[in-house]
């Protein structure tokens, strides 16, 4: 059995930017571990290999101004890689460089199977390969990319997921239609229009929301394509078409809407509806929300477990979704300051977190949409 203080299962940017934290606050190496059932980074390995990351780098830490693909203050994927939107692949060699600079152990093809909680002092980790890992404090951050939504719909196994895309030079159809209009939904659409294929793109929903949340509006590097396509005859966009049920007959593939509408097309239809929480292993240690977000209280702590955290893009607070990239990197100091005082850590560090806009503990900015983080 390896006994550690904290364990983090998850080395993408939420797991990550948490390790970091705790590093710079003087958590021991031997106190702490990052389970990844993969390898670090292995969902950005995993986009296709067009897509990039739909927030700038800029190499401004310079001037106080931190790179908005940056998990800690003081690094810059703009600056390392040279890239303003990193591949995937590329965001994965940032991670990895991170890691490496704070001297995280990470145990990469390490799957949790199972947490139990041995008593109110610690938790206790099945490792696939037979292992135990006991801790005392955990924090989640699987993220979601492992866990893509591919049952919203009737018909759905005859679709392609686009996390399933490894390259949209793949796809060799002549026609699409692509199942979801967000950020996803329009890289897809661009891609395969950019290859001379013909694009359907469903716009699940019918009003144009008014908020200036990147949770729940396009980029302006994504809108600006969207805008692209505009002006070619490859892209079609339908407004309020949801899909009902999926079906082939004949090599071609019918969607049929909840109105009785039906579209056709030669190509494996796109499904790109998003992902669920991968909570895998803690699925039963969070209550739910209604919408099925875990619930977790001031400290992102769950509010049936005490010590155990999540992190990551899936993190809820209310009607508050903190939103990839922006919000939940500002929640890093939630369970970390948390852990820290009761370890006897160095805090001081969240002075720079502080001051390079790393530190959400007011949501009023996020209520009222003003997004200063």
């Amino acid at each position: 059995m390896k006994d550690v203080k904290v364990a983090i299962v998850g080395a993408g940017p939420a797991g990550l930017g948490c390790a970091v934290l705790l590093k710079q606050m003087g958590i021991a190496t031997d106190d702490m571990v990052v389970c990844e059932s993969n390898k670090i980074g292995s969902s950005f390995t995993a986009w296709p290999k067009e897509m990039r990351m739909i927030t700038p780098s800029f190499p401004s830490n310079g001037y106080h101004q931190t790179d908005l693909n940056a998990i800690t203050p003081d690094t810059s994927p703009a600056f390392s890689l040279g890239k303003e939107h990193p591949s995937g692949k590329e965001y994965a060699h940032y991670l990895r460089s991170v890691a490496e600079h704070y001297d995280v152990s990470v145990l990469e093809s390490t799957k949790v199977t199972e947490v139990k909680q041995q008593n109110k002092d610690c938790f206790l980790l099945q490792i696939e390969s037979g292992e135990i890992i006991k801790t005392r404090y955990l924090i989640w951050a699987g993220g979601e990319f492992s866990s893509p939504r591919l049952n919203t719909f009737r018909g759905s196994d005859l679709c392609l997921h686009n996390s399933q895309v490894k390259s949209w030079d793949d796809c060799e159809a002549e026609d699409y239609v692509v199942i979801g209009s967000y950020e996803s939904g329009v890289d897809a659409a661009f891609n395969l229009a950019s290859r001379g294929k013909y694009v359907t793109l469903l716009n699940t929903g019918h009003d144009k929301q008014e908020t200036y949340d990147p949770s729940r509006v396009l980029s302006p590097y994504t809108a600006e394509r969207l805008s692209a396509m505009a002006n070619t005859n490859l892209v079609e966009l339908q407004q309020g078409f949801q899909v009902d049920e999926v079906r082939v007959a004949e090599n071609v593939y019918e969607l049929l809407s909840t109105t009785g509408d039906k579209l056709t097309c030669s190509g494996k239809p796109i499904n790109c509806t998003g992902f669920d929480a991968h909570l895998g292993a803690v699925s039963g240690l969070f209550d739910r929300t209604e919408n099925g977000f875990p619930v977790v209280n001031q400290f992102d702590e769950s509010t049936l477990y005490p010590k155990l955290f999540l992190s990551g893009p899936k993190l809820v607070h209310g009607d508050i979704l903190l939103c990839f990239i922006y919000k939940f990197r500002g929640r890093f100091i939630a369970p970390c300051s948390v852990i820290a005082a009761d370890l006897g850590l160095d805090i001081s560090i969240l002075n720079d977190y502080e001051q390079a806009g790393m530190m959400l503990s007011n949501f009023s900015c996020c209520e009222t949409q003003q997004c200063y983080c």
